[in-house]
């Protein structure tokens, strides 16, 4: 590679004859100044390896600084022997020698040899420092994904993914927090429980969008009409709590009433469909009925509730404990729903265990272990993101209702050592629609049967059977899909042996984005990291999740 070296002294000095002479010998560009104006001019229009300054060339003073090359020039300055090298010559980053005269050419040589030599080690150090800046921002800008993606997934966990308002994970630890501060300030703190009227008739007749447009709706209405300080759940279903701090049973009845009449006096519409909706609530506070802990601040509301839907509805109703012991009405009605839901999920774990006996009596344990595993990783997602055992419950049940009629509908094409061929597929992408067409005899199912109709689509839209995309896919469904491939992955198929770690890694790196939600992936991956459910290195981990990362960013670059 050819170089660029500045030779600055008079031309006629036997000095810079012995110079040029040497300078000629090496593959380099030789370009000449006679003085030290000249010099600068060069100077500052090329990039040279090498300057090589008589210093009889330069002014009297002993300060003659040069402007910052680039990159960093190496400098030999020509010295009578009686004279010391100028001080003030050079700049910051560059390297500066000196020689006496008379020069020797070998010498001379060999000293020019060694200044390239220092100056192609700097602008490699210079390469390397630019390269390691550009592998120092690229990993802020990670971390700042991460921390990005991290503040979504802690807002998913405690937000209702349907209205936006916080869930009841979050009302759990929100009322305690409230009680203990009323309790040491000695102020008040109001609960009301509000509930729809007849939610479940208007899903029934006008469609669960229609219903779902309406819970959106009431959850606008309810915020606009709280005060900033007030915190707002949605408790599940059509009931939601508003917890009012430093508020006492009057105001708390004005506030309630309030939130009543926004509701009842204004139709909610979506498209061409609209409908009346009134709502029933039940108001209990600290001061005025003394709850002991959280748990029973919520069950004197729900009796309250109770109490304003047996009055005929769209009415407020405050907790009282003598109304309660002398009519005794809300705590039979109680007591029929709680013993109803125990029949219920009684039916319901018979029917599981009878579905999982007839499996076993068909295929042997296969499917079990499927099952356990696939559970252990919703298990472990839930977890992470805070949602209640119910929900795991739900998991668990879709699980093994899936597993279950995945193989009596299909056991010899499951058997299979060779791949899916295409009509192979083609019936097993129909397996949503049998599902939910088997379970919709059991009512007790319906949150199985949802998410178990959507556990086939593909985050990027190309799954099946409606083509679903991103968010639209339900979340439960997007859990499921992924604990369910991660649970095949790790485990022996009859078409194929188990995936080694390394291999488990590149199909969710592969899938982040397609396949599955990349956000899920991402706490995922972190989830086998931090459990050590893979014997991997740690190093192997952390490419996959910035691979991860640098799918979940253009992502959100492209929305």
């Amino acid at each position: 590679m050819t170089v660029n070296i500045l030779l600055a002294g008079p031309h006629q000095s036997q000095c810079n004859s012995v110079l040029q002479q040497t300078v000629q010998s090496l593959k380099a560009d030789l370009f000449l100044a006679t003085d030290a104006d000249e010099m600068l001019l060069l100077y500052n229009q090329h990039n040279f390896a090498l300057l090589i300054v008589d210093e009889s060339t330069l002014p009297g003073d002993e300060h003659f600084p040069l402007p910052p090359p680039s990159p960093a020039t190496t400098i030999l300055t020509i010295i009578a022997s009686e004279q010391k090298p100028s001080a003030g010559l050079g700049a910051q980053g560059e390297y500066l020698d000196s020689m006496t005269v008379p020069l020797t050419p070998s010498l001379l040589l060999a000293r020019i040899h060694t200044l390239l030599h220092i100056h192609h080690l700097k602008q490699e150090l210079c390469a390397c420092q630019q390269a390691l800046q550009e592998q120092i921002n690229k990993s802020l800008q990670y971390q700042q994904s991460l921390e990005q993606q991290k503040h979504y997934l802690n807002m998913l966990a405690v937000r209702d993914g349907l209205t936006g308002l916080f869930n009841r994970r979050h009302l759990s630890q929100t009322l305690e927090q409230e009680l203990r501060r009323a309790r040491t300030m000695k102020t008040d703190l109001t609960m009301l429980l509000i509930d729809i009227d007849y939610f479940k008739e208007t899903n029934r007749i006008s469609g669960q969008i229609f219903g779902d447009s309406i819970l959106n709706e009431f959850s606008a209405r309810l915020t606009q009409n709280t005060r900033e300080d007030d915190i707002c759940f949605r408790f599940g279903g059509s009931d939601f709590i508003v917890l009012l701090p430093q508020t006492d049973m009057e105001k708390g009845l004005k506030y309630a009433d309030r939130l009543r009449l926004a509701c009842a006096n204004k139709p909610f519409t979506n498209g061409h469909k609209s409908r009346s909706v009134t709502v029933s609530i039940g108001l209990v506070t600290l001061f005025e009925h003394h709850p002991e802990d959280q748990d029973e601040f919520i069950n004197m509301a729900e009796r309250a509730r109770y109490q304003a839907k047996a009055e005929g509805r769209n009415r407020v109703v405050t907790y009282n404990q003598n109304h309660v012991e002398q009519d005794g009405k809300i705590d039979t009605v109680a007591l029929l729903q709680q013993t109803l839901h125990r029949i219920l999920e009684k039916t319901k774990e018979n029917s599981i265990a009878s579905l999982q006996i007839l499996t076993q009596n068909v295929s042997g344990n296969h499917q079990d272990e499927h099952a356990q595993l696939a559970t252990q990783f919703v298990q472990l997602l839930c977890d992470n993101m805070g949602l209640p055992k119910t929900i795991l419950e739900t998991f668990s049940n879709a699980l093994i209702l899936y597993s279950s009629f995945r193989l009596l509908l299909h056991q010899e094409l499951i058997s299979k050592k060779e791949k899916f061929s295409y009509d192979d597929r083609k019936v097993i992408n129909d397996l949503p629609y049998k599902l939910a067409e088997l379970t919709q005899h059991f009512d007790y199912f319906s949150n199985e049967r949802n998410m178990l109709l959507s556990q086939g689509e593909h985050y990027d839209g190309s799954g099946y059977p409606e083509g679903l995309a991103g968010e639209d896919i339900p979340l439960a469904s997007r859990i499921f899909s992924l604990a369910d491939a991660l649970a095949a992955m790790s485990a022996d198929r009859p078409h194929r042996k188990r995936l080694s770690p390394a291999e488990i890694l590149s199909e969710l790196a592969a899938g982040a984005g397609t396949q599955w939600d990349p956000s899920l992936v991402l706490m995922t991956l972190d989830i086998l990291h931090q459990q050590k459910l893979l014997d991997i290195d740690d190093e192997l981990i952390l490419q996959t999740k910035t691979l991860v990362s640098q799918k979940i960013a253009q992502s959100s670059s492209l929305t």
